[in-house]
């Protein structure tokens, strides 16, 4: 009988904090957060805690690009 692996697990997502987040798409704190608040296509944090939110990097970045090629 042949030897079973375990799957290989996938890659974590890079987690970023709102300061991360904000340089990594150019922008101040202050703008970040407005931009979570007010704009609905913005992707949504992950709760980790009642304080502690994460940003995954590659859902910024996809929504950065779509901005960018709206204009």
């Amino acid at each position: 009988m042949p030897k079973r692996t375990a799957p290989t697990p996938l890659p974590a997502p890079e987690l970023l904090t709102d300061p991360e987040g904000a340089a990594l798409i150019n922008v101040g704190t202050t703008r970040f957060q407005q931009l979570q608040k007010e704009d609905p296509t913005f992707p949504k944090p992950i709760w980790l805690g009642p304080r502690g939110k994460r940003h995954v990097k590659s859902e910024l970045v996809a929504w950065a690009l779509s901005k960018r090629r709206a204009q």
